[in-house]
């Protein structure tokens, strides 16, 4: 598709008019409980490449309906009938392997959702009027002249890596997620390609849960049914490669091709066999990288669960032979990680009067799958608590202040790219990168803070999480739609949040670029990765420690009890290697030329 160039040295930021438009959420669950899961889908798995033809004989002869064909990994999407269930014992489809139950991986859980996605689901507006002149020159793209906003590009030190490599439209990276928006002004000649997993769906998550689809989304709004109609993935597909133009955000490595592989609707729920289909179809077309954001936990004890880890370590398996990296997100549960992705930690971060999970002796999918680069996520500066905070500056989720009288107070204050509040650490992390976090870094319930510009505007632009483009179309994240000089018009969507989410792009972005500026490279996995690994970034020692047991104090903000533990961090800081792995990603690789 044709980029747009356009003279920056044009744009002007003379005024900004913000509107938050969160949209309107249908029939949302409880904030708390996950989901149940479906009882008709299934994975069936054929015993050996010469039963794959036999295993379909039989599936559709006993009464099942074949959803979906991997034959990359021997494996079949099913849907059994309710008469049917006993195809899914152990033995009773004589040319199966094994059969498992094709589960629900959520995007954000439930209760997290407002946490990281800052969705409340109401309608606010915001005006900022700003006596700042950005008319020089700009490149790149206007919003990095608004010191503090994108922090995080500069963490990585893109535009050090942007003197030698923007990418290379040869290098296609895949955003497995809930679509691009691909109307957006900032990523329409970026993507190349949309492959809609979510069609195969027999009956939409969406619709069958919430009640509605993103076609029927399509039929009410009038945008396409294809697009992102929650948000998230365009913030993904934005920070990777948002186009250089001249006008608002431009992407870590804005000249490579983006394939939007939509694996859930509006709602953020995806099935195990098309995130797997994902890995499968980026292998076979020749994609480079794939970017994952969803995932979850699975219970190896369980044989049913048990294949379902062997049906992602064999789709990993097959796109890295193909030569097609995983970059996934570590997860936002604050849990000890370990080889293969067990969680050697008890717990999972709660929220107070909440739902506790323990996720001990589970597996994390699909970033704890071997071959996978499973990413942390770092936050932009702690700041510290104040003697006296004026007015109701503290008396919000997106407080300003914190007070030092509080019981809960933030750890290593002023402090530079420490482990997110939330983020998933331990032995299996791969590498960092910048996922955001509330002002204090501490969770919302306990006075952590503003996400920071344009949510809040104590500090002009400053922003504590990660700035992006999100969808136009989206009901659940929130859009701030910015009209400036210096920004796309009519105004376009962008947003702020936090979460491993957001640190997996950076990552995706950077071995992009790598790829980009060394074609010898591309298809080789290993040493892509060990290059990017070696290439690391040396950061401070972290001071954030991991979830407490123990203490089950009431939140600071919220007052609510936590009966449960597991809902303040608290005790020794998690080591630099379990934080962080191979250090902070560095986009400027140094194989790059010295300028």
């Amino acid at each position: 598709m044709h980029r747009r160039n356009l003279d920056p040295a044009r744009f002007c930021v003379l005024g900004l008019l913000f509107a938050l438009l969160s949209g309107y959420q249908p029939g949302w669950a409880s904030d708390s409980a996950p989901l149940a899961q479906p009882q008709n889908r299934y994975m069936a798995t054929a015993a050996s490449g010469g039963e794959f033809g036999l295993l379909r004989e039989e599936l559709t002869r006993s009464g099942a309906t074949i959803i979906r064909e991997m034959p990359g990994i021997l494996t079949f999407a099913v849907s059994i009938p309710p008469h049917r269930r006993d195809l899914a014992r152990p033995g009773a489809i004589s040319h199966a392997a094994g059969i498992a139950r094709d589960g629900l991986r959520a995007l954000v859980r439930p209760a997290m959702k407002r946490e990281l996605l800052n969705s409340d689901g109401s309608r606010k507006s915001y005006e900022v009027k700003v006596s700042r002149d950005l008319c020089s020159e700009v490149i790149p793209d206007p919003a990095f002249k608004l010191a503090g906003l994108m922090w995080n590009v500069h963490r990585v030190r893109a535009p050090a890596a942007w003197k030698t490599t923007l990418g290379s439209s040869s290098v296609l990276v895949g955003v497995a997620d809930t679509g691009l928006d691909f109307t957006h002004t900032e990523l329409a000649s970026q993507v190349v390609h949309v492959k809609d997993l979510t069609a195969d769906e027999d009956s939409p998550i969406c619709e069958s849960y919430f009640g509605q689809s993103d076609l029927d989304n399509a039929r009410i709004y009038g945008g396409p049914a294809r697009t992102d109609w929650h948000g998230h993935g365009t913030w993904i597909g934005g920070n990777i490669a948002a186009m250089l133009d001249g006008a608002g955000i431009n992407g870590i490595a804005p000249e490579v091709g983006l394939v939007s592989l939509k694996i859930a609707q509006w709602c953020g729920y995806a099935y195990d066999s098309t995130i797997i289909a994902s890995f499968l179809y980026a292998a076979d077309k020749g994609i480079d990288i794939v970017s994952i954001s969803f995932g979850g936990y699975v219970d190896r004890s369980d044989p049913e669960q048990d294949q379902t880890y062997r049906r992602y370590a064999a789709a990993v398996s097959y796109a890295l032979k193909k030569g097609t990296v995983i970059v996934a997100a570590a997860g936002n549960e604050h849990v000890r990680i370990g080889s293969g992705g067990e969680v050697l930690s008890h717990g999972s971060m709660t929220t107070p009067g909440g739902y506790l999970e323990d996720l001990h002796g589970q597996w994390a999918v699909p970033g704890g799958i071997p071959g996978v680069v499973m990413v942390s996520a770092t936050g932009n500066v702690v700041e510290a608590a104040s003697p006296a905070c004026p007015g109701d500056s503290a008396e919000s989720f997106n407080a300003t202040c914190k007070p030092e009288s509080d019981r809960h107070q933030p750890f290593g204050a002023g402090k530079l790219n420490q482990l997110a509040y939330y983020s998933n650490y331990g032995p299996r992390i791969d590498v960092a990168a910048p996922g955001g976090a509330r002002k204090f870094n501490l969770p919302a319930a306990d006075g952590g803070g503003t996400p920071g510009w344009p949510v809040t505007r104590d500090k002009p632009f400053r922003a504590w999480e990660t700035f992006s483009t999100t969808s136009n179309w989206g009901l659940v994240v929130p859009c701030y739609r910015i009209t400036a000089k210096g920004f796309p018009n009519p105004s376009e969507c962008y947003t702020v949040m936090q979460g491993t989410s957001m640190a997996t792009p950076h990552v995706s972005a950077a071995l992009a670029l790598l790829a980009g500026a060394y074609p010898w490279l591309r298809h080789n996995p290993q040493l892509l990765v060990f290059f990017l690994k070696e290439g690391a970034r040396k950061i401070d020692e972290n001071t954030t420690p991991p979830l407490s047991a123990r203490d089950k104090s009431r939140g600071d903000l919220t007052g609510l009890p936590c009966s449960s533990g597991y809902c303040h961090l608290g005790g020794k800081p998690i080591s630099y290697r379990e934080a962080f792995g191979a250090g902070m990603v560095n986009a400027r690789s140094f194989l790059f030329p010295k300028n």
